[in-house]
């Protein structure tokens, strides 16, 4: 502003002495000068005012209408429960797993036909058929009536394509058959199993067009095939290489029952061991009823070619095939998830939680916590304690859950646990008395902290009772989630199956008293919090009533219901597939549970 100031007054002076020289001199004019700079601009005047809003048009013609769009899935308006596919009298439905491209492998376990003659256990998957655009409204395959159909695998969509039978050789490369149980050393056919369970396929590229099949073989002692498989342009699968997976590093394996393929793309099979809870029966010659019996046992001797009675803490664990697409398969017993009947485990999205089921009477349910994300090998382990609404309808009735802490541990400090048991015989066995860890070792750990963890993982049913835990399910069986649907958030439940709700569940006594009104079994669901934990069960599907005089048919549970749940599935919209393992239903057949069905 000064700078400004004072080239003003320079320019009045120049204005001034310039008119008084041209006065005095009386002389003409000079030259014009240079023009000066420009001044400073302005400042802005003030806004005008708005003008007045003029008057609305006329509304054109309307343009005409656009075409209809196709039509959506409507899920509210579907049936609750439809039925999918049936299996031969006798045999029930194993190994349900559904691939990344919605593809349905399944397993036809232990049929016979009705003449008498067995058939031989399938191994198989549906073609044809994207199992994700399966319609709401389809309408509910029929009940078998004829002998043909009776002895079929009928499926509601798409073609069931066998890929093997048990005791095939698959082009030789199985030298005992498929599902045979063979010696570790592959020199001895022990037995054939007709049992074949769970399936994981693992896929070896992007398309997810070419894998390896994984399935458990639920026998005594117990087994795993891997079979090489590519699809072909018709949707058909081709079998290459097949190999039986070797778990002589692990002291063989007993009754691979259902699992599930862990986030990392590694099969998680089930040592479903009943006798966990018995284990002073385990050198007992006369036990001949149990499951393992004392044959089964000697069984898994001849597997290892041991002249000494196997270890019983060797068996009844969570078995994580690592290196699954390799030559060799690598097996890992994970003894940090507890020693019981596992029906199967799955993982949570957080790579650490992990929920397991115990088959069987009066059992329990599990929780494990790892360390280390996708590391199950250490980690703390949990009991489900249940608190009951006020009604007994099975129905109606759902469940609180809070989590007893049981024990932490690790692979190697569980396995020094168990080999401190090595070496006992049955020259050792005394009736009424136990070569094994006591109940009193238990009762003092449990209430006074006497020992180490030992007996959370090597007892674990018993521990669990002796520390508060609800002891009373009744063949609690699979227990699944959508794995994405979890993690975002989209399906956030996960689902078990309660074969059969009875004994325990039933007898009006302890945490647990419903009435005998579901006999036929119930599916329930938990909602998966943000930390991965669930606090409440609640009933989804629930069978109806045993009939004991049967239908004209004799169906003893009715066949517009499910019976027996035990194998389950959730698809990524929600809906969930549940396998029968039933004597109730002439033939077993495969449903499809809406949630959102009327």
């Amino acid at each position: 502003m000064l700078n400004l100031k004072k080239r003003k007054i320079a320019t009045l002076i120049a204005v001034i002495l310039g008119s008084s020289m041209l006065t005095a001199c009386g002389g003409d004019d000079g030259k014009n000068g240079t023009n000066g700079s420009n001044g400073v601009i302005g400042l802005d005047g003030s806004n005008g005012n708005d003008g007045v809003n003029g008057t609305n048009g006329t509304n054109g013609t309307d343009g005409a209408n656009g075409s209809d769009g196709a039509n959506g899935q409507n899920l509210t308006a579907a049936a609750k429960l439809t039925r999918l596919a049936t299996v031969p009298v006798g045999a029930e439905i194993t190994g349900m797993f559904l691939t990344d491209n919605d593809e349905l492998f399944f397993n036809v376990q232990h049929p016979s036909d009705l003449s008498g003659n067995e058939t031989p256990a399938k191994v198989g998957v549906v073609t044809g058929f994207d199992w994700s655009t399966l319609d709401p409204m389809t309408e509910s395959l029929s009940v078998p009536t004829t002998d043909t159909e009776k002895m079929a695998v009928r499926v509601v969509a798409g073609t069931y394509q066998v890929l093997g039978q048990a005791g095939d050789t698959l082009n030789n490369q199985l030298p005992h058959g498929l599902g045979a149980i063979a010696s570790a050393d592959q020199a001895t056919k022990i037995k054939q199993s007709q049992d074949p369970d769970f399936n994981a396929f693992v896929p070896t590229s992007a398309s997810g067009d070419t894998g390896f099949l994984f399935t458990a073989w639920e026998d005594r002692p117990g087994a795993m095939s891997r079979i090489e498989l590519s699809k072909e342009d018709s949707g058909t699968w081709t079998i290459g290489d097949a190999i039986n997976v070797d778990f002589s590093a692990v002291l063989g394996t007993l009754i691979n029952c259902f699992g599930t393929l862990s986030p990392w793309n590694t099969p998680l099979t089930s040592e479903e061991n009943y006798e966990a809870e018995n284990t002073e029966q385990w050198n007992n010659t006369a036990y001949l009823d149990g499951y393992p019996s004392y044959p089964d046992v000697k069984n898994l001797q001849t597997y290892l070619a041991s002249s000494t009675l196997p270890n019983p803490y060797d068996y009844g664990y969570i078995v994580e095939i690592t290196d699954p697409t390799s030559t060799s398969p690598t097996p890992i017993k994970h003894f940090t998830l507890g020693r019981v009947a596992h029906e199967n485990s799955v993982v949570m999205p957080d790579w650490k939680t992990v929920y397991t089921t115990d088959d069987g009477s009066n059992k329990a349910f599990y929780k494990f916590v790892a360390t280390n994300a996708g590391d199950l090998s250490a980690g703390t382990l949990y009991a489900a304690k249940l608190t009951q609404d006020a009604t007994s309808a099975p129905a109606k009735a759902g469940f609180d859950i809070q989590w007893i802490e049981l024990g932490s541990s690790n692979n190697t400090e569980i396995k020094t646990w168990i080999n401190s048991y090595n070496g006992i015989t049955e020259a050792d066995y005394i009736e009424g008395e136990t070569s094994y860890i006591t109940q009193t070792e238990i009762d003092d750990w449990a209430t006074n902290g006497t020992g180490d963890d030992r007996y959370a993982f090597l007892e674990t049913l018993r521990a669990a009772k002796a520390k508060g835990a609800t002891t009373e399910f009744r063949k609690m069986e699979g227990v699944v989630i959508n794995y994405d649907g979890v993690a975002s958030g989209a399906v956030p439940y996960m689902y078990v199956a309660m074969s059969e709700v009875g004994k325990g569940m039933v007898d009006n006594e302890g945490d647990i008293q419903l009435d005998s009104s579901a006999y036929c079994g119930a599916v329930y669901r938990f909602g998966v919090q943000t930390d991965f934990n669930v606090n409440r069960m609640e009933p989804v599907v629930v069978g109806g009533a045993y009939n004991s005089d049967g239908d004209a048919n004799g169906n003893r549970c009715d066949v517009n219901g499910i019976s027996n749940p035990d194998n389950l599935a959730v698809m990524d919209d929600g809906r969930v597939l549940i396998g029968e393992d039933t004597s109730k239903h002439v033939n077993n057949a495969l449903w499809i549970y809406n949630p959102k069905g009327e």
